[in-house]
């Protein structure tokens, strides 16, 4: 249901709200570390730093951090930084017009189970995330279970 770039940043982001708070950490260490490809991890991680979620610093003791406090970054923000969530909201049978007057054959399933989607994206946040990662350390997230 999210794109492979977005599962990338959700999976990034926690790794760091793992880190201990304040410190820096190289794009291709992470990349190893979460088996992602660097190049795409640099990329994935620019929307990011604009959007005010990830702060970057260049130099010797340089790389990423998160910016805020992980119980202020949702999965919503993290996701729209990558995607267009309003697309979300779009026809999902291609309509130029399609709302609760016109609507296709499928406007009331899609923008119920949108609103949903929509809803878990904003109410969960990376400190839920590291929650059940501390609590759970079997699952090995954010690490990948399997090599890429």
């Amino acid at each position: 249901m999210i794109s492979r770039a977005s599962e990338y940043a959700i999976r990034s982001l926690t790794f760091l709200a793992l880190q201990e708070r304040n410190s820096f950490h190289l794009a291709r260490d992470m990349a190893e570390r979460l088996g992602i490809p660097a190049p795409f991890l640099a990329k994935i991680l620019q929307p990011l730093v604009a959007r005010g979620l990830v702060r970057s610093q260049r130099g010797r003791s340089g790389g990423f951090r998160l910016a805020r406090d992980p119980a202020q970054i949702t999965l919503f923000q993290i996701v729209d930084a990558q995607e267009n969530l309003g697309k979300v909201r779009q026809c999902m049978l291609g309509q130029a017009e399609c709302n609760d007057e016109r609507a296709c054959p499928l406007h009331q399933y899609w923008t119920r189970t949108s609103d949903e989607y929509l809803a878990i994206l904003d109410g969960t946040t990376l400190r839920d995330l590291t929650r059940f990662t501390e609590q759970r350390e079997d699952s090995g997230y954010p690490l990948p279970l399997r090599p890429r």
